[in-house]
């Protein structure tokens, strides 16, 4: 059984983001939720995964599972280099999560930059160190709030390519406002508009 939204309700300032929403979500797979910004994709998903209080209604099926969120910020701890905030989310001795945060940041391309500080990285170098960071963290939901927004083609698709690879078997749940992000990597879009949120139209991808 898959993570089930019913009749959920959001208000920020008086305005509602979310009004009755319901939508059943399947185990496993890539969910992308496209729309334009601002119709309510970021406010799901984080109250898709508790970061957000409902005001009604209620969503099921998260709770006891492992969660990776990647936010459109990169969020690094800004006193640790890329290294050190990718070791703090591994669960084993110190010399073993300063290799692993060594190998996730190879991944996505930054192994001449384990000691920088998030100050020294430019933007697209953050967003990436923080991909990094989510990928060895692992979970059973993946969380990607526009995660390759800041990249360039190359890097966005070797990062595409990971999170493919690292996700198989998870359910991914995607926001993007990038139609080809989403038919690269999607098996179900739900086309989106608001706010309050609605639910456009739908498309099966075949991934």
């Amino acid at each position: 059984m898959g993570i089930s939204i019913n009749n959920a309700s959001k208000k920020f300032g008086g305005k509602p983001v979310l009004d009755g929403l319901s939508l059943e979500l399947p185990q496993n797979g890539t969910v992308c939720f496209f729309g334009p910004s601002g119709c309510g994709k970021t406010t799901l998903l984080r109250c898709i995964a508790g970061l957000e209080k409902l005001d009604a209604g209620t969503v099921s099926g998260v709770k006891g599972q492992k969660l990776s969120f990647l936010f459109q910020e990169d969020r690094l701890l800004p006193w640790c280099t890329a290294q050190e905030n990718v070791a703090a989310v591994l669960a084993c001795g110190k010399k073993e999560r300063c290799a692993k945060a060594g190998q996730w940041l190879g991944a996505v391309g930054l192994a001449d930059s384990l000691a920088l500080y998030p100050r020294q990285m430019s933007g697209g170098m953050r967003q990436r160190a923080a991909a990094a960071r989510a990928l060895a963290y692992g979970g059973d939901v993946f969380f990607l709030d526009e995660p390759f927004q800041k990249l360039d083609g190359e890097n966005k698709r070797k990062l595409m390519e990971l999170f493919r690879r690292r996700t198989e078997g998870k359910l991914t749940l995607l926001v993007t406002h990038d139609m080809d992000e989403a038919l690269r990597l999607a098996g179900t879009v739900y086309v989106l508009s608001g706010p309050p949120l609605r639910i456009a139209g739908a498309k099966k991808c075949g991934i």
